[in-house]
């Protein structure tokens, strides 16, 4: 009899192991910040509209359901007609903090000039900052720097970081991790103090410890006699995101693969790291982001390293064995357009369209954002329009006379630009 039931017990394990893995896994998902979830719109009520009018809202009330506190808020609002057919958006920022928990009402948000009648109208947040009060993702809060080295500082010429390993004791990924750099002139009296701020380009996810090398940190001073590195800031991103990335996606990620084929960490018996530069690496201090417009394809991920490849490697190969999950931001890659005809009051086309899949997913009901802007480079309009054609994986599509809204006036072809803005994946 007691061998059944332990029988029975390890069964029962055994099947309720992969559920509570499952139940973990989805756990931690959920402790990413998400703005576009956390955040809603409660209310909000209208100052002033009209064509060719700044739209204004009077007020605007919002809602923070998470325990994140949110910054520089993204707001969108969609202007349909009385039957629902989108004619255009506004889009504005809420500059103000929102704390976690909290509902707060914002007056006067200016929204950008209409291009449309207001008839019917739909107010979402779009997207938000963490900001720095909050704590629990935080990056100067849960990142911490254990040992770096710097070396070329002389004689005003650029200094590098070497090496320096960080470790994320938060619940949070991070990317686009910015450092503070302080050195302290000694020399006679009591000296100064110059401040480098450099990002390093990469990524840093949730409980892990990472090395980076070749930081460039621009000017150094040669006569600095105190030198001390601090952590200032990183972008949160969510679990897909660094899966993302480090399976070679994005501008982030294929900076990363360059990055891993241009250094590798030799570690000696006694523990010494040395640093072997085999090309140039890209420069450090670049501006880079995983969800940069382009039109260049992704490259399929590098290929798996053994088990003398270095710390990066080895996570990116991990992160190349989990499921592959749709982008369609990153997916689709829009190849060409050109504008077509249009009057003031009337629908728009564009002649000519060619988007392509990049991916091994198949993509439907693609959304894409039309934005006109004036020869000051401020945008002055934006339409969303749908392409409800299947683009299969690998394949270029090839669109002609390709309607994308009304206009309130004829943009100048030279200033529109053409992005992806979302796509229902056929799994």
């Amino acid at each position: 009899m007691k061998s059944i039931i332990h029988a029975a017990t390890i069964t029962l394990a055994l099947l309720l192991f992969p559920l509570i893995l499952c139940l973990q896994a989805e756990v931690a998902y959920a402790q990413q910040p998400n703005p576009r979830e956390d955040l809603t719109v409660t209310d909000y009520s209208w100052k002033s509209y009209g064509v060719g009018r700044m739209a204004t809202l009077s007020e605007i009330t919002v809602a923070n359901s998470s325990r994140t506190n949110y910054k520089n808020i993204k707001i969108r609002i969609d202007l349909f007609t009385r039957t629902g057919k989108l004619l255009g958006s506004l889009r504005g920022k809420i500059h103000e903090e929102l704390p976690a928990g909290s509902r707060k009402t914002f007056s006067n948000l200016d929204m950008g000039f209409m291009n449309s009648d207001l008839e019917d109208s739909e107010a979402m947040v779009t997207g938000a900052e963490v900001s720095e009060s909050s704590s629990s993702a935080s990056a100067k809060n849960v990142v911490f720097v254990k040992n770096w080295e710097l070396e070329g500082a002389s004689f005003g010429t650029e200094g590098f970081i070497t090496e320096i390993t960080l470790e994320n004791t938060g619940k949070t990924h991070f990317k686009n991790i910015k450092l503070l750099l302080t050195e302290k002139e000694g020399r006679t009296g009591p000296g100064s103090t110059h401040l480098s701020s450099v990002t390093i380009h990469n990524v840093l996810p949730a409980g892990e410890e990472r090395t980076f090398t070749g930081i460039n940190v621009g000017f150094s001073s040669p006569n600095a006699v105190e030198r001390s590195i601090a952590v200032s800031g990183a972008e949160v991103i969510t679990t897909k995101e660094l899966n993302y990335i480090l399976s070679g996606g994005g501008s982030l990620g294929e900076r990363i693969k360059k990055k891993i084929s241009s250094v590798s960490i030799l570690r000696k018996k006694d523990g010494e790291k040395k640093a072997e530069p085999r090309q140039q690496a890209p420069s450090s201090d670049e501006s880079e982001s995983a969800y940069e417009s382009g039109t260049e394809s992704v490259p399929p991920p590098t290929s798996s390293v053994g088990s003398t490849g270095s710390a990066a490697d080895r996570n990116t190969e991990f992160y190349q064995e989990q499921p592959r999950e749709a982008f369609p931001k990153h997916d689709i890659v829009i190849r060409e357009f050109e504008w077509g005809s249009g009057i003031p009051g009337a629908t728009a086309t564009l002649s000519k369209l060619v988007i392509e899949n990049i991916s091994d997913i198949a993509y439907e009901k693609i959304e894409l954002e039309i934005e006109f802007f004036k020869s000051s480079n401020t945008p002055f309009g934006s339409n969303r329009f749908k392409i409800k054609k299947v683009l299969a994986p690998k394949q270029v599509m090839w669109l002609r006379n390709v309607q994308v809204g009304f206009i309130s006036k004829l943009p100048d072809p030279n200033l529109i630009k053409l992005r992806v803005v979302k796509a229902e994946a056929i799994m």
